[in-house]
């Protein structure tokens, strides 16, 4: 692998560089250096050996060494690229004394261009007031004079962030974005865009960074931007060093930066802003002194009121706040407010990195009172905001840290507590969430027991590790509500209907199958699950609840298509990520959604023009999208497999953790030995010796293959939740799944369609996965059985060996088959299909027509939910108003907009005979429900017909409602019919009812 640090041309080195060499005391290390000097390049091993075991002095001659503009790291190109950035820090971080030296030699051997990089953080003092091309225009500027960094990154982000950019300036920001070289490494400047969009889930995207990179960072989430920038200061001396080392292996701008970071908390770290004093320049110290102290003078109130958008009123103004802060952490104000949250909130967001002791650079502190108090109530902060739900978490972050803060916290204040706080779940450790349950009182004991199984589901992979909380749980359901989840659910809901949000997350329907003694069956927990989700909906008046409790109906109802389900196969369940997606989108998928009515509004002002303008656009709309296509399957294939509650990484897990492999792999072997015609033979020592000695050498290649192949996260998996975006199969996907999305003309199917895309990209590993187990492993156990069984063995020794080589291909041809062909919990149905599913529910003696080609086309994947409740409602609506003793006709058309797309469109037309007496009311009363503007409330309380139900279907997959109602007044004849995209099913997901 070539050396990212690579050295100037052999033939000459500057003097400076040399006069720098001869400033390091210790002679060895002087000559060491000297010998690197004349190579052509150096790499990270060879970095760490100059920069190790050095004295203050010389690690600060050694900055300007190695990373001075005539260093031995080739810093002569200073303009640098989003790849250049955005990659694992491997250097290795020295004590945070000898960081601040090292960063202190590197800025002092740049000189001016220091000074420069100071002048350009103060063009930005004004940020929020400028107009939005005039800032743009100095990004732009600087930019195309030092290419990429972090520091002009958040700018750009807290623009398209907070700021209306119009279409003219759109222009900028892609010439800025091409400047970074942004879609080679798209990560960068997404990094900053999640950390301050609103829009984003500041939880779950340190969930999925910390999920992707945690086997890569060792522990020192420094290493990667991605998860460093989810805390952007340093929460304590130690972090000084890899948030210093950081910075100096980005760029100088960024570098600069870093240390007016450390300035501005100088209250924090006196020593280290010392130790700057000691070894920076004085110009360069005196000007990033006065630069600190001149953004400490700022006028809040007048930033707020640029920044303040009307939609922000309604979100936590100190959450806005922390998220906005990341962007301006050269005003000291903005830093300090950061690092007093990085210390509580930022360590517990990449707690699973940092490990237990996270939170331990916090004050400890218990100020119950000011939590308690009512929202708006007036903090003492230098900010114009109150008391609110994120404020409030983060003092009670604080307090729950010392334990003796939690006695005597009644019942009430713990519900008032859990009300308005959010995302607890995420951010108390398992240690504090059991200090809660032990020291709750006896009646807040249901409410603790629920948040706390929240907390284990989110925090590990293991969905056994609540049992105990699971146990008491039931207990108290049986206790104190007669063994209904559902009653007590009700009872919470009376003066706690907040914590619904717990309860939704913990009581799904896996968990709730556990809870054997008050749970029958799956179907009972569906029910149950329902039931829940109805109860909460109500209570709130909030539509998702309703809609999700739809789809479980929906799901169960289709699912009496699939006559056999083979559980021992690969299996993700697709719909509970396409869940997941719909409500945890990435930046890279915001992106996406935005561009589509850009320039859709932009082809269609062209109609008028010629066509070669329309073309134009066109293209460019392909070129827009291709890069942000490619993050976002990026990120969804990484949650396709490591996700813990549908992944492939949870499918592996159970079969490991509940014993499957091992049973699968001994049960057989187990049999042989036991058979009776061997008992004889193993009475004999010899044979026994090397029979156990076999078995023991057999139980190691099975470990092994648990271990180091059957796991993502190791160097020798067989799994790479990774896509490498160059691969020619994973190229050909994306460009199928871009064909699909430009057949559908919108963004509304994307998630299923990546969902798809997923399942194709995984089948090649599956495949590998499947060779490699029949092959590698089998042919070591073959061996092993050859060696410690010998050729010239005794006639029944060697029937001994041929059922024990019978029995393990047995073993590796049925774990192989696990991996043969996945199974995405969808089921494939024709419109036929479905359609006699909800006649057996009409129960009505009717006679049905079917027509069209599009009656038995197999469709898959989420729409068929869709057509299902779609047909479902137009199908009852026309048994129920439909004239007695007339047929009902079912008419289905499909068309295919591109051949590249795994997309049709299905056209569907469903006609009745309505009795005289009720043509014309129930004509106009369609009439009038297919023009009336419909509602998210509509799902729960439907009319007369339900057709604003499949207008808000419709419109959710298409962009639009595709409802439409036609009339024969002669014959009272009514036609309703609607057309949606679906996933046509392939051959093997057609005949098998699944894939």
């Amino acid at each position: 692998m070539e050396s990212k640090y690579k050295n100037k041309s052999l033939g000459y080195r500057p003097p400076n560089l040399y006069r720098s060499i001869s400033k390091i005391d210790n002679v060895k290390k002087r000559n060491v250096i000297r010998g690197y000097a004349v190579r052509s390049s150096l790499n990270t091993r060879d970095i760490d050996n100059i920069r190790s075991f050095n004295s203050l002095k010389d690690i600060t001659a050694i900055g300007a060494i190695l990373r001075g503009p005539s260093g031995l790291v080739d810093e002569n190109e200073t303009k640098k690229t989003s790849a250049d950035l955005f990659t694992l820090v491997d250097v290795k971080p020295l004590s945070w004394r000898h960081e601040v030296c090292y960063t202190a030699g590197c800025i002092n051997s740049h000189g001016n261009a220091a000074n420069s990089m100071l002048q350009v953080i103060e063009s930005f003092a004004a940020l929020e007031s400028m107009d939005v091309k005039t800032a743009l225009e100095l990004i732009l500027t600087i930019s195309k004079k030092y290419g990429a960094s972090n520091f002009l990154s958040y700018k750009l982000a807290y623009l398209k962030s907070f700021k209306d950019i119009s279409q003219d300036s759109l222009n900028l920001v892609s010439e800025i974005e091409a400047e970074f070289r942004h879609r080679e490494s798209a990560g960068l400047h997404f990094s900053a865009l999640e950390n301050l969009s609103s829009k984003i889930s500041l939880f779950e995207a340190a969930q999925r960074k910390v999920s992707g990179l945690i086997g890569r960072v060792n522990g020192n989430f420094r290493r990667a931007l991605s998860l460093s920038n989810f805390i952007p200061t340093p929460v304590k001396y130690d972090d000084i060093s890899g948030f210093l080392l950081r910075a100096t292996e980005s760029c100088l701008l960024d570098t600069v930066h870093s240390v007016l970071i450390i300035f501005n908390l100088k209250s924090k770290f006196p020593s280290a802003h010392q130790e700057f004093r000691l070894r920076l320049m004085p110009d360069f110290f005196e000007k990033i002194e006065y630069l600190s102290q001149l953004f400490s003078k700022e006028d809040h109130k007048s930033f707020f009121s640029y920044i303040w958008k009307n939609e922000s009123k309604d979100r936590d103004a100190s959450l806005e706040l922390y998220r906005i802060s990341a962007a301006f952490l050269e005003r000291s104000d903005f830093t300090i407010y950061r690092n007093k949250l990085d210390r509580v909130i930022g360590v517990r967001l990449l707690s699973e990195v940092i490990g237990p002791e996270a939170s331990q650079g916090a004050e400890l502190e218990g100020n119950k009172h000011l939590i308690l108090l009512p929202n708006g109530a007036s903090l003492l902060e230098d900010f114009p905001i109150v008391l609110d739900e994120f404020y409030r978490t983060y003092l009670f972050l604080k307090m729950v840290r010392n334990r003796s803060n939690l006695l005597g916290i009644s019942s009430k204040e713990i519900k008032y507590i859990f009300e308005n706080t959010f995302g607890l779940q995420s951010l108390l450790s398992e240690a504090e969430m059991e200090a809660i349950y032990v020291t709750a009182p006896p009646e807040a004991k249901s409410l603790v027991t629920v948040l706390s199984l929240a907390l284990h589901r989110q925090k590990s992979i293991d969905p056994d590790v609540d049992f105990n909380f699971r146990n008491s749980f039931i207990a108290i359901i049986n206790e104190s509500f007669g063994g209904s989840i559902v009653k007590f659910i009700e009872d919470i809901l009376l003066d706690s209907p907040e914590i619904a949000n717990y309860l939704v997350d913990v009581l799904d329907e896996s968990t709730l199958e556990k809870m054997y003694s008050l749970v029958g069956s799956a179907s009972h927990a569906s029910q149950v699950r329902c039931d829940i989700l109805r109860a909460i909906g109500q209570r709130l008046n909030r539509i998702e609840y309703f809609i999700e409790a739809d789809a479980i109906t929906t799901r169960l109802k289709v699912s009496e298509l699939q006559q056999y389900f083979d559980s021992s196969r690969m299996y993700v369940d697709s719909i509970t990520m396409k869940k997941w997606l719909d409500s945890n989108p990435t930046v890279s998928t915001e992106q996406y959604r935005t561009l589509f009515p850009r320039v859709e509004a932009r082809i269609s002002s062209t109609n008028n023009d010629d066509s070669r303008a329309s073309k134009l656009y066109f293209l460019q709309l392909i070129d827009q999208g291709d890069y942000l296509i490619q993050q976002i399957v990026k990120d969804a294939f990484e949650q396709f497999c490591l996700n813990t509650e549908f992944g492939i990484e949870s499918y592996l897990g159970r079969r490991i953790r509940h014993n499957t492999i091992d049973g699968v792999t001994s049960d057989p072997i187990d049999a042989v030995i036991a058979k009776q015609e061997y008992r004889a033979l193993l009475t004999n020592r010899q044979i026994s010796q090397h029979v156990e000695s076999w078995m023991n050498n057999y139980k190691g290649i099975i470990d092994k293959l648990k271990r180091d192949y059957l796991q993502f996260k190791t160097s020798q998996s067989l799994f790479d939740a990774t896509l490498d975006i160059n691969d020619s199969y994973t190229k050909e996907n994306i460009r199928n799944l871009m064909a699909s999305l430009m057949a559908t003309g919108g963004s509304e199917l994307l998630n299923d369609l990546v969902i798809s895309f997923c399942w194709k990209q995984i089948s090649p590993q599956l495949e590998n996965a499947a060779r490699f187990i029949k092959t590698e492993p089998l042919k070591e156990v073959n061996s092993s059985i050859d060696k410690h069984f010998s050729a010239s063995s005794s006639p029944l020794e060697g029937q001994l060996k041929a059922d024990l080589l019978q029995a393990v291909n047995e073993v590796f041809r049925k774990i192989s088959d696990w991996f043969q062909v996945p199974q995405t919990g969808f089921i494939s149905a024709s419109v036929r299909d479905l359609c006699q599913i909800i006649f057996i529910d009409l129960n009505r003696s009717s006679a049905f027509e079917f027509s069209g080609d599009g009656l038995d086309t197999k469709f898959t994947g989420i729409s068929v939910h869709r057509l299902y409740d779609c047909l479902a409602v137009l199908l009852q609506n026309a048994c129920k108003h439909g004239e007695d003793g007339t047929p009902i006709c079912v008419y289905a058309c499909t068309k295919k907009k591109s051949t590249e797309s795994i997309l049709s469109i299905i056209a569907v037309r469903i006609t009745s005979t309505v009795a005289e007496d009720k043509y014309q009311y129930s004509k106009q009363r369609i009439s009038d429900a297919i023009e009336a503007p419909e509602a998210g409330i509509d799902m729960v309380t439907e009319g007369y017909s339900g057709i604003k139900k499949i207008k808000f279907i419709t419109r959710l997959s298409e962009g639009f409602s595709s409802v439409k109602c036609f009339s024969n007044d002669d014959q009272r004849k009514l036609t309703l019919d609607f057309a949606m995209h679906a996933e046509k099913a392939t051959e093997d997901s057609a005949s098998g009812g699944v894939l």
